[in-house]
C-alpha cells in the first residue's frame, strides 16, 4: 500500500500537487521562526563568557552550515532514486535542490569567515573543516553546472545524479573533520540535546533558526520544484488543464487557513519566551555596538540575509516567468491549430465547390 501511494508521486500532476500542500506550512514555519529566532538570539540571548557578543554570529552560520549538509543529503537521494527508478520527478527534485543547496553553503562560509577574523585573526584558513565545506559547494555548483551542460536534459540529469551520489563521501568529512583532525573549528554545541554544552536560553533560538533555516529552503525548493515541473512537461494535458482551469486542484493550496492560525499561535509562544529573557543590552547603541564586535555581527546577517532573499526572490521570479512563458507556448499552439483548422476548412470547401 505504502509503495503504491509513493509511486503516485512518479507523476508530475501529483507532484506538482504535493508542492502545492506542503507550501504554505513551510512558508508559515519561515514567516515565524526565522525573524523570531534571529531576534532572540541577537537581542535576548545572553553574552558568551568568552567570545561575548561576537558570538551571536551562531544564529545563521550554524543553521546554514549544518542544513548544508542535510540538503546535499536530499540531493544525492533524489538522484539515488532517479537512477534507480526512473523517477523523472526525483531528476527534477535535485536540481531544483542544487542551486538553493549552493546558496545555503556560501552563506555558511561567509559567515564563517567573518567569524572568524575576530576569533581566530584571520578569515581564511586551509582548516579541515573549511576546506571541506567549500568542496560541498563546489560539489552543488557541479551538479547544476553539469545538468546544463548538456542539450538532452535527460542524460544531463543522470549524469548530474551520478556525481550527486559520488559526492556524499564528503559529508561524514565535513562533519567529522574536528573530530578526525587538529582543527581550529570548534566542535558541535548542540549534538546532543541531553548535554548540550550551551545553556538553554542559548541554544532554544539556534533551534528555532535551525527550524526556520530548514523551513526556508523547503520553501525555495518547492518554489523551482513547481517551476522545473511546468517547465519540463509544458506540452503535457495536466499543464494545459493548469494554465486554463484557475479551479483546478492543480492551482489550489489547501489547508492555507489552518497554516496560518498555527503559525500566529506558535509566533505568539515563541515571543512570549522570547520577551520572557528580556533584553540583553544597555540601550540600542550597546545592541549595534556589541562589545566593539558589532560589524561582524552584522556584516554576517546583512550578507545571509541579502543571499537568502536573492535566492527567495529568484525561485519566486522563476516560477511566475516560466507560466508566462508557457502561456505564450500554448497560445502559439493554439493560433497554429487554429490556422491549420481554418486552412483545412478553405480546401475542403474548394473540394466541395469542384465537384459541384
Amino acid at each position: 500500500m505504502f509503495i503504491k501511494w509513493l509511486n503516485e508521486f512518479a507523476k508530475p500532476d501529483r507532484t506538482y500537487m504535493l508542492c502545492n500542500q506542503l507550501l504554505p506550512w513551510f512558508v508559515g514555519t519561515a514567516l515565524v521562526a526565522l525573524p523570531l529566532g534571529m531576534i532572540w538570539g541577537l537581542a535576548f540571548a545572553p553574552t558568551d563568557y568568552q567570545q561575548f557578543d561576537v558570538y551571536r554570529i551562531i544564529y545563521i552560520h550554524v543553521p546554514t552550515a549544518a542544513l548544508s549538509l542535510t540538503t546535499y543529503v536530499a540531493m544525492a537521494v533524489a538522484g539515488f532514486v532517479a537512477l534507480v527508478w526512473q523517477w523523472r520527478t526525483a531528476l527534477t527534485t535535485m536540481i531544483a535542490i542544487a542551486p538553493v543547496g549552493a546558496v545555503i553553503t556560501l552563506i555558511s562560509l561567509i559567515t564563517g569567515a567573518v567569524w572568524g577574523k575576530p576569533t581566530w585573526g584571520t578569515y581564511w584558513i586551509w582548516d579541515a573543516r573549511l576546506t571541506s565545506q567549500l568542496i560541498l559547494l563546489f560539489l552543488y555548483i557541479g551538479v547544476f553546472a553539469l545538468y546544463l551542460s548538456f542539450e538532452d536534459k535527460l542524460q544531463g540529469g543522470k549524469a548530474a545524479a551520478v556525481l550527486a551520489i559520488v559526492g556524499v563521501i564528503n559529508i561524514p568529512i565535513i562533519k567529522y573533520s574536528v573530530e578526525w583532525w587538529n582543527t581550529l573549528h570548534q566542535t558541535a554545541s548542540i549534538s546532543k540535546l541531553d548535554q548540550p554544552s550551551m545553556p538553554p536560553d542559548m541554544y532554544i533560538p539556534l533551534l528555532i533558526c535551525m527550524v526556520g533555516v530548514a523551513a526556508f529552503i523547503g520553501t525555495c525548493v518547492l518554489f523551482r520544484l513547481r517551476s522545473e515541473l511546468i517547465k519540463r512537461d509544458a506540452h503535457r494535458p495536466w499543464v494545459s488543464e493548469f494554465m486554463k482551469d484557475e479551479n483546478s486542484p492543480l492551482n489550489v493550496i489547501p489547508m492555507i487557513k489552518i497554516a496560518i492560525t498555527i503559525g500566529i499561535v506558535a509566533a505568539a509562544l515563541v515571543l512570549y519566551s522570547m520577551l520572557g529573557q528580556g533584553f540583553k543590552f544597555e540601550d540600542m547603541n550597546a545592541f549595534f555596538d556589541m562589545g566593539g564586535r558589532g560589524l561582524f555581527v552584522w556584516l554576517s546577517f546583512g550578507i545571509g540575509l541579502a543571499l537568502m532573499l536573492l535566492v527567495l526572490s529568484h525561485s519566486i521570479l522563476m516560477n511566475r516567468f516560466v507560466r508566462l512563458n508557457v502561456e505564450k507556448q500554448q497560445a502559439r499552439a493554439e493560433r497554429i491549430m487554429a490556422a491549420r483548422q481554418k486552412r483545412k476548412k478553405q480546401v475542403q470547401e474548394v473540394q466541395n465547390e469542384s465537384k459541384a
